[in-house]
């Protein structure tokens, strides 16, 4: 095989994924870390250039900048793939430790001290270690749908790290020779797997991209826009699993539903702007006094609703007392000069209806037995805690009964 044909393949190739990776990164403006990703792909691409015009250019280029550029843009593609999913690691300077070290060697064994041997094993080394780094970071990454897309990747780039740690072996084992273009098949071999693997990374990243895609998509469908806590979809589906869970572990399963008292005056007195600072202030305030497994919801206008998994009606009650407490004590400012002392005398109240599941319960019982204990507790003038009494508690009837007042 000829290892010129091979890197002229090689720059043929890269030269469609750069084509490909540009153009989806102008498409995607907003993805982090794309642009980063471009320079990778165009940093690789100049990097074959310079090797596959070795002998029509200045050695200066082809050598010692042709190899550099390759060292350059696995930097870019760890910058690439930290930004894109939200990383920030002090394993940069480990990644300019090795652009910098690449840079040195291939001066000495480049264009100083040229030395073919000496040169593929100190741009093996340091190529290798930047990928084995990238791989290990992004397998300890994968989380959640981003699971398989990340241990991809990461397997294609410890695949690159061994295939420049084969050529270690083959080098310091075999030599090189003084023209690495009359290389002979053990080299070349190398380069036809690493097109493959430079292949498999760019479809790894478009899937990683594709992954994060569906992630953000499946957040903003059960995420209240506003306040940040899940939507009325998202505890729905939740709540059928507790429910479930809760019937076959025969467990305690209770329900909050939390209304706050006279919200349409503050809006009409202070306006929307301020009853959606309101809003946020109560639902931080509410996340505040949450357990461990605990699941907090927006299910439309003043209204929240809190599953709260392995916890009985007591204990509830003693939970939405702490709560009620805290929103009754909140102070919300607002940036309106005018009425600024009017709005931080402004009082806030919530009413809370409780109930607890039992083996038939379903979510939609659940929650007309809550909202039955809501208005019982509006009735009596609000800042409540009400529970409802299950039809099957004959001793307590079948009444809602206030637990504060």
């Amino acid at each position: 095989m000829n290892i010129h044909t091979l890197h002229i393949e090689h720059v043929m190739l890269l030269a469609i994924y750069t084509l490909l990776v540009v153009a989806n990164s102008l498409l995607y403006k907003n993805m982090k870390g794309s642009h980063w990703f471009s320079l990778y792909n165009c940093f690789a691409l100049l990097g074959a250039v310079s090797v596959a015009l070795r002998g029509q250019i200045p050695d200066f280029i082809s050598i010692v900048l042709g190899n550099l550029f390759v060292v350059i843009c696995y930097f870019c593609l760890f910058l690439s793939v930290t930004a894109l999913l939200g990383r920030k690691t002090f394993q940069l300077y480990l990644q300019v430790f090795f652009v910098l070290v690449g840079g040195l060697t291939m001066l000495q064994y480049g264009f100083f001290h040229p030395d073919t041997k000496l040169r593929l094993l100190a741009y093996s080394i340091v190529l290798g270690c930047q990928q084995a780094q990238i791989a290990i970071f992004l397998y300890r990454t994968r989380t959640g749908v981003l699971h398989r897309a990340c241990t991809a990747m990461a397997l294609i780039l410890m695949s690159l790290a061994s295939m420049n740690f084969i050529r270690i072996l083959g080098v310091a084992y075999r030599g090189a020779p003084h023209n690495y273009l009359e290389a002979g098949d053990f080299l070349a071999w190398i380069v036809v797997a690493n097109t493959c693997l430079q292949c498999g990374a760019v479809v790894a990243y478009v899937w990683l991209t594709a992954a994060l895609l569906r992630r953000d998509l499946e957040i903003q469908a059960s995420t209240d826009p506003l306040t940040g806590l899940l939507n009325r979809r998202a505890i729905e589906a939740a709540a059928e699993n507790a429910l479930l869970y809760s019937r076959q572990h025969q467990g305690d399963l209770s329900v909050l539903t939390i209304d706050l008292d006279g919200f349409k005056g503050i809006n009409d007195t202070f306006g929307h702007n301020y009853g959606d600072t309101t809003l946020i202030a109560v639902a931080r305030c509410l996340e505040t006094g949450l357990r461990k497994g605990d699941l907090l919801a927006r299910t439309g206008g003043d209204e929240f609703v809190l599953l709260l998994p392995n916890t009985s009606l007591e204990s509830a009650a003693t939970l939405a007392d702490t709560l009620r407490h805290s929103i009754e004590t909140l102070v919300i400012h607002s940036d309106d000069t005018e009425s600024s002392d009017d709005h931080s005398r402004a009082k806030m109240s919530a009413t809370f209806g409780l109930a607890q599941a039992e083996s038939s319960s379903n979510w939609e019982q659940l929650i007309t037995y809550c909202d039955k204990a809501l208005y019982a507790g509006k009735r009596a003038g609000g800042n409540q805690i009400s529970a409802f009494a299950s039809p099957n508690e004959t001793s307590r009837g079948s009444n809602s009964t206030l637990l504060t007042t």
